[in-house]
């Protein structure tokens, strides 16, 4: 379909640029709109018919088959500015012709503040021409216009340029003519609105024809957009406005391209990105208003509207909520099964739209139309797609009126004839519905009135009712007047009176006799007349009962009592009075017809009475008054009449109308009673008093002419369509109301054509203004299909006003519908257990049923349901639960019966007629076991007091749902007392701890673990399957064992270095003055409960001095320093050594006091407050941070400054925290001292020896240190007087030696004392020794050591310990910010090691810096190092490449003497960058200082009475300096300056400082070990000592990278600054004379051209004729040269040895020799001699035995030993530093290289001749085998080659 649009021409200005004016469109709201396709949505180019029911107001008016296009709004030429002129960025020449010229102005204006000038050239090409170029002058604001014409030869595209040239510079103006061309435009983007699934919403854009020429175009749309429409036609410069359907599937963010095609041959292309974002709507049903909002879409909701009046409607409101960001459409489904007159639920809203964010309220209606029914029905709401329902159950009641008299009998009692009396009678509603009431009487024919006869009794309302009676006869009048209600049961009233006269006074008829009259009604004595009673009665045929009634006498007492009057149906009775030949009862008298129409009479003449027949069946004379009023049209004559037993008579109805044109219409009424009732003196027994008969005939008539129209009845009639629900053979009633609107009476009557199947009362009637008529009808239906009942009622005897009704009914069958099928599977169920499974039953009928399962009494104990019976509501599903419970494991079958019937048959009755639905229930019983998917659970570490969360995933493997109950027990592992815990209660919780697994399934159950002790925590989780009894479970069963340890955070100092002042103190020793080592202990034990009391850092206190609630207590002692040095700082590197996070804080005292206000806080301050406040005050102590998280195995470093502000001890108390964790009081301590004053820093009083073995013969020296914290150096002394003393207590034994008791002590640094422990006894040894420090205080150190039996303690024996309780960190692992070289180690221990072992080791110093170089330069510190050991690194000093490392060998040989060994290394840290930047500024200044040596300057201006030098002139012109040379210094007189002289003090020179060289950055290489004798290593090390290389040298040597010191020889001074300058001057002239010396050039030249002399002092006989000795005695000789200390008898021994063995050989060689001259050249060459070849055999086996005893003997020697040890270590470095550098990977799995098989050897299958000279030869001589010679040729090289 193609659509043609309309379109607006557009100038051409206004397409310069279309992204200008096509960016807007226009979006409509998503509203709900029914549309309809014509083809599939998969084709995105199909055309579309479409229609819309709802236009947004912002979409066009007109429809998209007529789109008319908007005018485009014109744009501007856009323009652009060039050094101050306004010029267009181009021209476009559009539409032209071939041949003609065109012309456009080009305009330029000055929009600057000064006059421009210009000038332009002519375009280049000659299709662009103008005006020949000029100047252009423009001022401010000035414009100037130049014309450009264009003249186009052929039909091309035109391209040229005008430029223009001011001077700033040059701009030019495109010059552009294009061809017609097709072009359409359209916004590059779309953005439709927000779109619920399923829903539409719709946006506009703008398309439009840009080009020049008409175009068609196709859109190409994908799914879910659809464009409309999609094909039309284009004028150029039209905009035509394009609609984009969106109709999302799925909830995505949409971003689709749509393509439209155009031009020529569909060939062009442009595109629009649509995009949009589809979301799934939610809709929330709200069914009262106090209830909260719903959320669950598929669940059933309840709408009670209750009892609800019938044949009105009620509303019931609920709400509607949409949360989404979308509209949420809806529409409502209805129950389809119903029957569409029998829908007593409706909903106004089919179908609406919920708006985000908003609410909106969905009526229901419920008109009920059967009284007493309680109706149901179901109502879904489903949102677009179906994706999910709301259902709603509807519920109502049909609420009739309960309309009652406060009496049902109105007793008149007697009256005499001609009087009347009057009675009230109350009517009450007592129902909310109204009634329409009619008592069926003639008020105007009747003795008996009743006022109101008609009427409205309104919801719960009372009225008086009047009862008049006035007789015309004196007879017994009894008429039963039925009150007739609309939708309810009619009600009877009774009412009797007895009238009187002066000549008849028949017996009074009381309410009694009406009850006796109805048993004997009941009875069939009513037949009898009360004469013939009495008699029966006197002759004792008839008995009265105990109610009064008479009743035959029962001579069998076995027959069944008579029966009474029964309760009758009002129904009933209203239908079954007589008149239409059926009767309950026997009856009385009849009379035909019911009914006399006269139809059509005329008021000029009476019309012929109509004959009236009267029946007696009864035994008895009856007499029939008619009650004729005076002013009735209608007569009977007779009016009195008898009529004989069991006989008929006649009457005649006479019609005498008064008036014409008049509808006349009366119930005449008449009594029949037994003749003897005449008179009260015929009744001898009170019970046979009988009432009188009513006997009602309805005349009715009409005086209308012919040609006369009648009048028009105006009346409502509501008329219910359907017939109640009735079962088979019952009969339904229902009630019509027909009210009389008008101002005039109308009759009525039922037509003859009604339908016979219904029974209609009355038939006939009238009635008045105002009155109401209700009509009841009754039917029998019979089948099961709807029948349809016509019936027709004519008004005023007028076949004109005539009204149709319809009514409709069937049998309804007695029809359950069992939806869940005929089959009802139960799953899988584990033997003595149940399960259940819901069976929905329904009512497809408008009957209330009963229903009842029944099934065998043995399968009662496996099956059972619930309600096994009940009542289910016409139009219900029913849910009922089936429960199965399985006694074995096997499979069961059971068939069960539902049965049906009607439920408004009495339950005493067997319910008939009935139906009932086998159902078949197949069920099986299994075993089940529940498994844990984990059986081992393990929490981890949790932290003691909190709580963690894992999941416990049970599993059901088997095929049957297992109901469970969880128990768990609990055991706790450690360090506890089990009575204690025993009592804990159970720290595992679970959320459930029972609950039904299904089959092949899974659950999980949250497990919360609350440890509350530092334990391992053990639970075993068992389950027990429940029984359908729940008191009851089997045996329990293990499910799986949960594991969890308790934790407290844990806080640990990992390392610890010292900066600043603190920057001498050695490691081990900041670890002893900070306490680290019992910090660590105390920081690994629990916590006490007090330390919890605030488990995170709070302010709890008022006072300064805070509470603490830890009993643990450590010094933190930074030490001493001068006043005003650098800060002591020391780096902590705290590490969480736990498995939990953890926050840790250092709390100051001010951090934990609350904050008062001024007037509570306390003046008065002790000495010990004022002093926390000083400190915190001044910042004396600082941390950096003061509190931090860690996570496990994090660390961080912590800064602790101390400042020496004030000279004294600073302490403060410091709360170490950690949250959940550890309080320890820190007790913070800093000395400060004076500059040069002496202070040396005692860590402790006590100092505790290594345990040593008794009987030990060298017992190792032990070392005791001595902190120096002063500014000073100083001496110490120890008193060696408490060591004699012990000495002479111990039979002259030293058990304590003090090597060292006299030394210097360096400022900030620390000196090593040795002592030696040797006991003799098992026990403890004390001694108190006094150590003196020279010029200040002395402090006595109890010095202790235990000696132990190594016999006694055996394996206990603390012999392994290494150190003195050096606790420090092998690795470095502490950084000091700014630090970027640092050690890969910062400990080295050796351990155990045997004396004269030498040790190495291999670390390496890492740069990690990215740019700095570094220089490293190692302090082996001599003063620490013991005799006899040398300490030896290499390299000492070097340079490190940024990010690069070097590695260091530390090498120890130790001394012979067994000692503790504990060396500080410092190696000092330069950056390359501070040393060059140092020497620069040391060399300025050491230029500058020079200058000023040789310089000054005179300040005075005035030198007269200045000496006579002073007076010279200030200049020296033959040297060319300023200055003269200063005089020689000789003795003056003393000059005294004028006092004119103004005193000016001289400017002071600037002193330049010297500058300081930057210092070093110090890393510390700890280095410890213990040496043993070498007896006891072996017996305690055996397995160690081959891996230790014992050096024991002749010969002490020290060489670079060494530090070796004796006790005996003191240490070399160094050379002083002038001895070095001599030295150096000395070499430098005799180097300086060497090289200018001619002669000792040539000499040197000569000496490497001369040949290798050869000594003739070692010649000799025999030594010519020696063969060449062999390579290994060189060897042996040489090692023996470079061996230093050999002893020179050994050597000679061996050299004889070696002469010997020479000798023989010789001996040996000239034998043979003098064999071979006696033979002959010849035989020689053939054939060697025996003896010769035996010979040369012996000779090499003597040379290898000899080779191999000389490499015993080398391997021997000590020299070699080194060597090769040497040799190894290199090797083993170089490994190490390959694989650091990763050159070499150590852990690569070596390859495994298959050789190939070998093969056999060419030489056997040569002869002899063939085989080559290099394989060697074997020539057998016996039993001796030598090879032959092999012979190598090797190149000649020269002496540096063979060399090398």
């Amino acid at each position: 379909m193609l659509t043609q649009v309309k379109s607006w021409a557009l100038s051409p200005d206004s397409l310069q640029k279309p992204s200008d004016s096509f960016d807007c469109t226009i979006n409509s709201s998503p509203t709900f709109s029914v549309t309809s396709r014509a083809s599939a949505t998969g084709s995105s180019s199909s055309t579309c018919a479409w229609t819309s029911t709802s236009i947004s107001a912002q979409q066009p008016e007109q429809g998209l088959g007529t789109i008319r296009c908007i005018r485009k709004k014109q744009s501007k030429v856009k323009k652009t500015v060039f050094w101050g002129i306004q010029v267009a960025e181009s021209m476009i020449w559009r539409n032209w012709m071939l041949g003609k010229e065109i012309t456009k102005n080009l305009t330029l204006k000055n929009i600057h503040t000064k006059t421009q000038k210009l000038k332009y050239r002519l375009p280049s090409t000659k299709f662009f021409f103008t005006v020949y170029p000029q100047t252009i002058f423009l001022g401010p604001g000035m414009s100037f216009t130049l014309p450009i014409i264009f003249r186009p030869l052929e039909e091309k595209q035109y391209l040229d340029r005008l430029c223009f040239e001011m001077a700033e510079g040059e701009f030019s103006v495109e010059l552009k003519a294009i061809l017609p061309i097709h072009q359409l435009f359209c916004p590059p983007s779309l953005q439709l609105p927000l779109c619920a699934v399923s829903d539409t919403s719709e946006a506009w854009f703008n398309l439009c024809n840009v080009g020049d020429m008409p175009t068609f175009f196709t859109w190409d749309s994908p799914n879910p957009f659809h464009i409309l429409p999609t094909t039309g036609l284009l004028e150029p410069g039209s905009i035509c406005q394009i609609k984009v359907l969106f109709q999302p599937l799925v909830a995505l963010i949409y971003d689709i391209q749509a393509s439209c095609w155009y031009g020529e041959a569909g060939e062009q292309k442009t595109v629009i990105q649509l995009q949009a974002v589809a979301k799934c709507c939610q809709l929330l049903v709200c069914i009262n208003k106090d209830e909260p909002e719903e959320t669950e879409l598929t669940s059933h909701k309840e709408v009670n509207f209750g009892p609800a009046p019938v044949g009105y409607t009620t509303k019931k409101c609920i709400q509607l909520i949409n949360p989404s960001v979308v509209n949420a459409p809806f529409h409502i489904e209805v129950n389809r099964d119903l029957y569409e007159d029998d829908r007593v639920f409706t909903c106004p809203i089919a179908r609406g739209v919920v708006f985000p964010g908003e609410q909106m309220w969905l009526s229901l209606l419920f008109r009920p139309q059967t009284v007493g029914l309680q109706s149901v029905d179901y109502l879904k709401i489903l949102p677009p797609g179906n994706t999910s329902e709301v259902s709603l159950k509807l519920i109502g009641i049909g609420a009739g009126p309960a309309v009652s008299f406060n009496h049902y009998c109105v007793d008149f009692y007697w009256i005499s004839l001609g009087k009347s009396a009057t009675k009230f009678l109350t009517m009450q509603n007592a129902a909310n519905c109204p009634a329409y009431f009619m008592f069926e009487i003639d008020n105007q024919e009747s003795v008996f009135s009743l006022e109101p006869q008609s009427g409205l009794l309104g919801a719960n309302e009372k009225k008086l009712v009047t009862v008049t009676f006035q007789p015309t006869h004196p007879i017994i009048c009894y008429r039963r007047v039925a009150c007739l209600i609309h939708h309810q049961e009619p009600l009877f009233l009774d009412i009797i009176g007895t009238c009187h006269s002066e000549s008849a006074k028949p017996a009074i008829l009381r309410p009694r006799h009406l009850k006796w009259y109805r048993t004997h009604m009941a009875r069939g004595l009513i037949l009898f007349s009360p004469d013939v009673l009495g008699i029966m009665l006197k002759e004792n045929k008839l008995i009265r009962d105990e109610d009064g009634a008479l009743m035959l006498r029962q001579e069998d007492p076995q027959k069944p009592l008579p029966i009474k009057y029964p309760d009758i149906p009002p129904f009933s009775e209203y239908f079954l009075d007589g008149t239409d030949d059926t009767s309950i009862f026997l009856p009385t008298i009849g009379i035909e017809p019911l009914v006399v129409n006269f139809n059509r009479c005329s008021t000029l003449g009476e019309p012929d009475p109509f004959p009236l027949c009267l029946t007696n069946y009864t035994r008895g004379k009856i007499t029939v008054v008619w009650t004729h009023q005076a002013n009735s049209p209608f007569q009977v004559v007779p009016e009195v009449v008898d009529i004989p037993p069991l006989k008929k008579t006649v009457a005649r109805l006479h019609f005498q109308p008064q008036y014409p044109n008049k509808v006349y219409a009366a119930e005449l009424e008449a009594f029949a009673y037994y003749k003897v009732l005449r008179s009260y003196n015929n009744i001898e027994e009170d019970c046979t008093l009988f009432p009188s008969w009513c006997v009602r005939l309805k005349a009715m008539g009409h005086t209308y002419e012919v040609n006369r129209e009648h009048n028009f009845p105006r009346y409502t009639l509501d008329v219910p369509k359907l017939f109640p629900a009735v079962s088979s053979k019952s009969t339904s009633y229902r009630t019509l109301l027909l009210y009389n609107s008008g101002s005039l009476m109308f009759t009525f009557n039922l037509m003859p054509n009604s339908s016979p199947d219904i029974t209609f009362r009355p038939t006939t009637g009238f009635l008045l203004p105002g009155a109401c008529q209700i009509f009841l009808l009754s039917t029998c239906p019979k089948g099961v299909p709807w029948k349809q009942h016509p019936l027709t009622l004519q008004f005023n005897f007028c076949p004109k006003y005539i009204k149709d009704i319809m009514m409709m009914s069937r049998e309804e069958p007695l029809q359950l519908q069992l939806e869940s099928g005929k089959i009802l599977y139960f799953k899988p169920t584990y033997v003595g257990g149940s399960s259940t499974s819901p069976f929905a039953i329904r009512n497809t009928t408008r009957l209330t049923l009963s229903f009842e399962w029944r099934y065998a009494y043995h399968n009662s104990k496996v099956v059972s349901v619930q309600p096994s019976k009940g009542i289910i509501l016409p139009n219900e599903v029913m849910i009922h639960t089936w429960t199965f419970t399985p006694s074995y494991e096997t499979k069961y079958l059971i068939r069960v019966v539902l049965w049906g019937w009607d439920a408004r048959v009495s339950s005493g009755y067997s319910p008939s007629p009935t139906t009932h639905y086998l159902l078949r229930v197949i069920g099986e019983g299994i075993k089940g076991f529940i498994t844990a998917k984990e059986k081992e659970l393990d929490f981890g570490n949790v932290l003691v007091d909190s709580e963690q969360r894992k999941d416990l995933v049970l599993l059901n493997n088997g095929n049957c749902a297992l109901p469970y109950r969880l128990f768990v027990e609990q055991t706790m592992k450690g360090p506890c007392d089990p009575e204690e815990v025993e009592s804990d209660p159970i720290a595992l919780k679970m959320d459930k701890m029972e609950g039904t697994l299904p089959a092949r399934s899974q659950e999980t159950i949250c497990l919360t673990a609350c440890p509350t002790r530092r334990l391992q925590y053990i639970w075993t989780i068992r389950y027990s399957i429940l029984t359908r009894d729940e008191s009851k479970y089997r045996a329990k069963e293990v499910l799986c064992k949960v594991t969890m340890m308790g934790v407290y955070p844990t806080l640990s100092i990992v390392d610890a270095c010292a900066t600043g002042s603190a920057g001498g103190i050695t490691r081990q020793h900041l670890w002893q003055l900070l306490s680290l080592e019992t910090l660590n202990n105390y920081l690994e034990r629990d916590p006490t409960s007090w330390e919890l009391t605030y488990k995170v850092p709070t302010r709890h206190s008022t006072n300064r001095i805070p509470s603490f609630f830890t009993p643990l207590r450590l010094d933190f002692n930074f030490g001493a320093s001068p006043i005003g040095s650098e800060p002591s700082v020391v780096f902590l590197l705290l590490k969480n050594s736990g498995v939990v996070p953890l926050n840790w804080a250092f709390l100051f005292p001010s951090d934990q006091q609350i904050d008062l206000e001024f007037w509570a806080e306390r003046t008065e301050l002790d000495f010990a407050e004022l002093h926390q406040m000083r400190v915190q005050d001044n910042q004396i102590f600082s941390i950096t941070p003061k509190s931090g998280s860690l996570c496990p195995g994090q660390e961080q470093t912590v800064e602790l400054i101390h400042s020496h502000v004030f000279v004294g001890t600073d302490q403060l108390p410091v709360l170490l925290k950690v949250s959940h964790g550890r309080e320890i009081l820190l007790n913070f301590i800093g000395v400060t001292v004076q500059v040069g004053e002496k202070y040396v820093h005692f860590t402790s009083t006590s100092h505790r020896f290594t345990p040593v073995a008794i009987g030990t013969a060298l017992p190792s020296r032990q070392i005791y240190e001595l902190y120096n914290g002063g500014s000073v150096p100083v001496l110490y002394d120890i008193q060696l007087d408490p060591l004699w003393e012990v000495q002479s207590k111990n039979f002259q034994h030293p058990i304590f030696q003090c090597l060292n008791p006299h030394g210097d002590i360096q400022p900030g640094k620390t000196t090593q004392v040795y002592w030696i422990f040797s006991p003799i006894e098992a026990k403890t040894y004390t001694v108190d020794v006094p150590i003196n420090i020279l010029g200040w205080n002395s402090a006595v150190v109890r010095f202790e050591g235990v000696g132990y039996d190594r016999f006694v303690m055996g394996n206990t024996a603390p012999f392994h310990t290494v150190t003195n309780n050096d606790q420090t960190p092998m690795d470095t692992k502490l950084v000091i910010p700014g630090q970027v070289v640092f050690l890969s180690q910062s400990r080295i221990s050796l351990g155990n090691i045997p004396a004269h072992a030498r040790c190495s080791r291999l670390i390496f110093l890492n740069n990690a810096s990215e740019k700095e170089i570094v220089i490293f330069s190692w302090d082996l510190g001599s003063s620490n190092i013991i005799d006899n050991v040398i300490l030896k690194v290499s390299p000492m000093m070097g340079v490190v490449a940024p990010g690069e490392n070097v590695p260091f060998v530390v090498t120890m040989k130790a001394s012979q003497n067994t000692c503790f060994y504990s060396f500080d290394l410092i190696c000092k840290i330069y950056l390359q960058r501070a040393l060059t930047q140092y020497e620069a500024e040391l060399q300025a200044w050491e230029k500058e200082k020079n200058r000023q040596e040789v310089e000054f300057t005179i300040t005075e201006t005035n030198l007269e009475g200045l000496p006579e030098f002073l007076k010279s002139s200030s200049s020296c012109t033959a040297c060319g300096r300023k200055y003269k040379t200063l005089p020689p210094i000789q003795k003056q007189p003393p000059y005294t300056p004028p006092v004119s002289w103004k005193l000016r003090s001289p400017k002071p020179r600037p002193i330049r400082l010297c500058p300081e060289a930057p210092k070093p950055c110090l890393l510390y290489l700890g280095l410890t070990a213990r040496a043993h004798n070498l007896d006891d290593f072996e017996s305690n090390f055996y397995t160690e000592l081959p891996c230790y290389f014992l050096y024991l040298p002749l010969k002490e040597k020290k060489n670079e990278g060494e530090s070796m010191i004796s006790e005996d020889k003191p240490e070399q001074v160094p050379l002083s600054r002038q001895a070095k300058r001599i030295v150096t001057d000395i070499l430098t002239m005799v180097i300086r004379s060497l090289l200018e010396d001619r002669k000792f050039h040539e000499d040197v030249e000569n000496a490497l051209v001369e040949p290798i002399p050869y000594f003739s002092q070692f010649w000799s006989e025999e030594s010519s004729q020696m063969p060449k000795k062999k390579s290994s005695l060189d060897r042996v000789s040489d090692n023996s040269i470079l061996c230093e200390g050999e002893e020179e008898g050994e050597d000679e021994g061996k050299e004889d040895e070696m002469g010997d063995e020479e000798e023989e050989s010789w001996d040996k060689g000239k034998l043979f020799e003098s064999l071979e001259e006696s033979m002959s050249h010849q035989s020689i060459i053939q054939k060697r001699s025996l003896h010769h070849l035996l010979s040369e055999g012996l000779n090499r086996i003597l040379e290898e035995e000899k080779s191999r005893r000389e490499k015993e003997a080398i391997s021997r020697l000590p020299s070699f030993l080194s060597l090769r040890q040497s040799v190894l270590e290199n090797m083993i470095q170089n490994i190490m530093i390959e694989a650091s550098r990763g050159e070499v990977v150590l852990t690569t799995k070596p390859r495994v290289i298959a050789l190939p098989p070998p093969t056999q050897p060419l030489t056997n299958n040569l002869p002899s001749e063939q085989i080559p000279e290099s394989i060697p030869r074997r020539r057998s001589f016996g039993s001796i085998s030598a090879p032959l010679p092999q012979m190598h040729v090797f190149p000649k090289q020269s002496i540096s080659e063979v060399v090398v």
